[in-house]
């Protein structure tokens, strides 16, 4: 069970104390950002939240997935920052979810959100100063009940990689005017209309703790809703990549995880669909035979589109290699090579 602690204007950590500790304005939107052993990439990603301009009044929700506690410290001094913003308290929650896992750490926050709306930062992100009045400018002129912002990568010098390929792999770029768009994206900057697209106790499928693509899942929900995605061209986050990430090592492990949800999804649904898992194994090998020679030649060449066809080729294999012995456990695998993973009593 997630532990509720709430942080006092007197940066006191207390369960279920107020947040702030003086009257502030209800949120329009409830900024979320999950985080795990990284207290530097949560001070930097709530700072940028806490610097936005223009925007409705909203919320922090700060979710450490880290039984130890690793973030309290620096949500302290966070409480401190958000209780003497400028423009008055704005509130902030810094929960512990000791269940390691993205979905467990984003079900935890949602629990606690208060915002018609839900954003969310990862905490490896940095907010522009007009984000979040970016994010509800194109929700409302699309009326899309989910919208996406692009991120830029910044990615640290690497003598063996060359870092323009992996600028262009961490980064989420698409040409264009804000508008509605058909394919979603993660969902690290974006805007959800929470009552529509989060409903349940569990709106981010537990099963995908340790692979990702808890969002995808979600997503599939949402277009079965009848609901819209749209794109936000001006809801800039930049996403600073540490040096172990940007590596081919890294890549290959998170491409090959990847590929697991491609198949997977269709075993961990409750109408369990083989058809549907044969198909996408099936995509799996076409994918792996037609870009491994391509691989082989953009590695020959250095051509800039090497880290893309790598990342499909790694996907491909992972749609065929998504169970038993093959599968990669990637978020929550940390945790558990620790031995500090506890579980929610619903999960298996």
């Amino acid at each position: 069970m997630a532990q509720d602690l709430r942080v006092t204007s007197k940066s006191e950590i207390g369960e279920g104390q107020n947040v702030t500790g003086k009257e502030t304005t209800a949120p329009v939107i409830s900024v979320i950002i999950p985080t795990f052993h990284r207290p530097n990439g949560a001070l930097n990603a709530v700072g940028s939240v806490l610097a936005q301009i223009g925007a409705p009044p909203f919320e922090i929700i700060l979710v450490d997935n880290d039984a130890e506690k690793s973030a309290e410290p620096a949500a302290k001094v966070l409480s401190e920052a958000a209780n003497q913003h400028k423009s008055g308290p704005v509130p902030f929650t810094y929960a512990v979810e000791p269940a390691a896992g993205v979905a467990n750490a984003r079900n935890t926050a949602v629990a606690l959100a208060c915002g018609t709306f839900i954003a969310f930062l990862d905490d490896d992100e940095v907010a522009t100063p007009d984000w979040l009045a970016n994010l509800m400018k194109a929700q409302a002129e699309t009326g899309a009940e989910v919208v996406f912002g692009p991120i830029e990568a910044r990615v640290p010098a690497n003598h063996r990689v060359p870092s323009d390929y992996f600028k262009a792999f961490f980064s989420r770029l698409l040409n264009g005017p804000t508008r509605l768009i058909e394919i979603p994206y993660g969902c690290g900057n974006c805007l959800l209309h929470r009552d529509k697209v989060l409903s349940g106790t569990q709106p981010f499928n537990p099963k995908a703790n340790e692979t990702g693509g808890e969002d995808d899942i979600l997503w599939r929900e949402v277009v079965s809703k009848g609901y819209r995605f749209g794109w936000a061209a001006d809801a800039w986050v930049y996403e600073d990549v540490p040096p172990h990430r940007a590596t081919w090592h890294y890549l290959t492990q998170r491409a090959f995880a990847f590929g697991h949800n491609a198949t997977g999804q269709w075993y961990n649904r409750a109408d369990r669909n083989y058809l549907r898992m044969v198909l996408a194994m099936a995509k799996g090998v076409v994918q792996a035979v037609i870009l491994a020679p391509l691989v082989a030649l953009l590695w020959l060449t250095g051509h800039a589109k090497l880290a893309w066809a790598y990342d499909k080729m790694w996907r491909g294999i992972g749609k065929v290699f998504w169970f038993g012995p093959f599968r990669v456990g990637f978020y929550g695998a940390a945790a558990r090579r620790k031995g500090l993973v506890q579980t929610h009593n619903n999960q298996a």
